[in-house]
């Protein structure tokens, strides 16, 4: 059976709904006391853990005290445009076209953001360049790997002249990798695992792979 990605939503019938079901009521009887009290902020330890060895099949290595659990990636990129970050930038570059929630959202909060075409091909490194030097960027949001809604993904290439840029520059990215799971070459790596000065932020979201209604980033 063919999926359809017109909608980036999988129809529910896709979806292991006994397992599911099976799992849950597990889990009540299971984190009885847990789920019945405020955990941390982070979201709950032993689901903390799981991330961690499902994030390195992805060759995302990271501490578990640097991995949080959101509502969904949308929390995620709303904690982060809201807070200030250590390179003081005030503008979030965004590619065109983009998420359109996320695209909502900086327009509902009123949240400086500007453009960089993106294309079948890719985009312009020298625009990128000139943008990151001219302006206070705090922030690339990039899916660099099956973008939505183009579908294509960025060649090594250009993911390794992004990397450079943003060093150069003193630029953060949000590296959205909501498609992860979608990737059949092993040799494909984000963004993340190339990162040597801790300046890219790791976002996955598990509303593709998982049902959405448990908003899983």
């Amino acid at each position: 059976e063919g999926v359809d990605f017109a909608t980036s939503s999988p129809t529910w019938h896709a979806f292991p709904y006994k397992d599911f079901q099976r799992c849950i009521n597990k889990a009540i009887d299971t984190y009885q006391e847990e789920l019945f009290r405020y955990g941390t902020p982070k979201g709950l330890s032993l689901l903390i853990t799981e991330a961690k060895k499902l994030l390195e099949s992805y060759q995302v290595f990271t501490k578990s005290e640097q991995i949080f659990i959101t509502s969904g990636v949308q929390q995620a990129l709303a904690l982060l445009s809201m807070m200030p970050f250590p390179n003081n930038g005030s503008t979030i570059l965004v590619e065109q076209p983009s998420y359109h929630l996320y695209m909502d959202m900086l327009k509902t909060y009123e949240i400086r953001a500007i453009g960089i075409q993106r294309t079948a091909q890719g985009i312009d490194l020298k625009q990128l360049e000139k943008i990151f030097n001219e302006e206070e960027i705090k922030f690339f949001y990039t899916m660099p790997r099956f973008h939505n809604p183009l579908g294509t993904s960025y060649s090594k290439k250009d993911k390794e002249a992004i990397l450079q840029l943003a060093y150069k520059y003193n630029v953060y990215i949000i590296e959205d990798d909501y498609l992860a799971d979608f990737e059949y070459n092993t040799k494909i790596d984000p963004l993340f695992a190339e990162d040597t000065k801790e300046q890219v932020i790791y976002l996955k979201s598990f509303s593709k792979i998982m049902f959405p209604g448990l908003r899983i980033g």
